[in-house]
């Protein structure tokens, strides 16, 4: 385990003390309910009802985080609307007057039974920057230590294109549970399970007690469990317990109107609602903070891999652009993206290069005439960390004209090439290395399982300290060209 995971783990047990931590997210579907002249008011008997069951959890020594949503829909109830505004400065307004009335419904029914609370308003640019995402961490563990019940939002009014994807919130609770090394994510829904289709407009659909998968699901309907006030439905609640169990928290789906269910699931009752079961990646294990770091940030794109990219991420290796099928999404360098194989989601990672220069490099490829009957070495020297250069060049014919190549090499280097006004100068070179092997985490269990097979089979060493090891060897041996980490990655390292 590195040293900034120790410490953190060290921090975490000095604040809870031997309690653990549960992150609740509450959706508006939740906080609002209809009134009976057919409008919206605010659900005084289920805030109440959580309040009491966050009351409780802290009387065991338990500390809660609750992400709350609703603030566009208090907004419009304040301001006497009668329906969710469509247009993107309307919403920012809405959440500017209603979050003030949200947190003022909070503090009154916390004060009833003793509890304090404080707010914290965050987008996804504060998990964006590594810095602003430890200053995040560090205040709601000083806040729990304190005793005070951190309450979390997406700062709506200020968020320049998020307010549109509101129901992101419950991604933002999986960060948030990443962040803290929460045991528990708690998603508040209006239902009592999640079922194999939509129930309300299927009879014959089941409930599922457990997931031990999230990739395996094939469930109906998803798209349709919004509400009139919030647009956060099924979907984005499984792309938030995907994240949560990657990065080793529990994750439970519970009905809203009924919050003695999430105690009764911390209990292990399974009819209080549908467990995600944890399984933390290995890449968490190892590195901690950093890949906890990369779980938390937003997905800006997609990059679909090939057989070689998929067996490099079970190996903790780096992502070559050879592997690179396909590129989705406009993202920067140093942004996350999701990779996929086989069409499903095995990994996220930290990527090299924008999503330009990452096409512009897929399309150069150009596999050469390989020498025939002859196995190619390319991934194992690789990894190894030899010098590819003269061995790619002997697999497509090279050899034949080495002699003169080398000479025509010396000749240039004692030349001196003086590039005048007009000349241009040289294009970049192609980028080769994708994503390095420590900016990438696994996030599925099916490759976890197969991670941990792979290094069980490997003689002579243990399979943690043999995927550090093949982690240390990749990220210290890229490929001539690639010598240089990103700008970011250097500075993940110093920090």
């Amino acid at each position: 385990m590195s040293s900034s995971t120790a410490k953190l783990s060290t921090v975490r047990k000095e604040v809870v003390r031997g309690g653990q931590i549960h992150v609740i997210k509450v959706g508006t579907s939740t906080i609002l309910t209809n009134d009976e002249l057919g409008g919206q008011k605010a659900n005084l008997s289920n805030l109440s009802r959580l309040v009491e069951l966050i009351a409780t959890l802290r009387k065991t020594g338990d500390h809660v985080i609750l992400v709350s949503s609703g603030a566009v829909g208090m907004g419009c109830l304040k301001l006497g609307l009668s329906e969710r505004p469509q247009g993107l400065g309307a919403k920012q307004a809405m959440a500017a007057a209603g979050q003030s009335r949200l947190m003022r419904l909070y503090e009154d029914l916390c004060a009833v039974i003793g509890l304090q609370v404080a707010q914290l308003l965050i987008t996804r640019d504060d998990f964006s920057d590594k810095k602003r995402f430890l200053t995040v961490r560090h205040t709601i563990y000083e806040l729990i230590r304190l005793g005070v019940v951190p309450i979390v939002n997406e700062n709506d009014s200020l968020a320049a294109d998020h307010v549109a994807k509101f129901g992101d919130n419950d991604t933002l609770a999986a960060m948030t549970a990443a962040l803290v090394e929460a045991n528990w994510l708690f998603l508040a829904t209006d239902v009592d399970f999640l079922y194999t289709a939509n129930p309300k407009d299927n009879p014959d659909a089941k409930p599922i007690y457990a997931v031990e998968d999230v990739t395996k699901l094939r469930i109906e309907g998803l798209e349709s469990s919004t509400s009139q006030w919030g647009t956060g439905g099924m979907a984005t609640k499984l792309i938030a317990a995907s994240i949560a169990v990657a990065a080793g928290v529990h994750c439970g789906l519970a009905n809203g109107s009924e919050p003695e269910r999430i105690g009764q699931m911390i209990r292990g009752i399974k009819e209080g609602g549908t467990h995600f079961i944890a399984h933390q990646s290995p890449d968490v294990t190892l590195e901690g903070d950093h890949s906890r770091w990369i779980l938390a940030l937003p997905s800006s794109g997609t990059l679909t891999i090939d057989a070689k990219g998929y067996k490099a991420v079970l190996k903790g290796r780096n992502i070559l652009s050879q592997s690179v099928l396909k590129v989705e999404g406009e993202f920067d360098e140093d942004e996350a993206v999701a990779l996929t194989y086989a069409g499903k989601q095995v990994a996220r990672a930290l990527v090299r290069a924008s999503s330009t220069a990452i096409k512009e490099a897929v399309k150069e490829q150009c596999p050469g005439k390989a020498v025939l009957g002859l196995r190619d070495f390319t991934a194992e020297l690789q990894a190894a960390g030899v010098y590819l250069q003269d061995y790619q060049s002997w697999r497509k014919g090279g050899h034949k004209f080495w002699l003169a190549t080398e000479k025509s090499a010396q000749m240039e280097k004692k030349a001196v090439t003086v590039l005048s006004s007009d000349q241009n100068p040289p294009a970049p070179r192609t980028i080769e290395v994708i994503a390095w092997a420590n900016d990438i985490v696994m996030t599925t269990l099916s490759a976890m399982k197969e991670s941990q097979m792979a290094d069980s089979v490997l003689p002579y060493c243990k399979s943690d300290n043999n995927s550090k090891m093949k982690r240390a060897l990749s990220a210290i041996a890229p490929l001539p060209h690639e010598s240089t980490p990103s700008r970011k990655a250097r500075k993940c390292e110093a920090d």
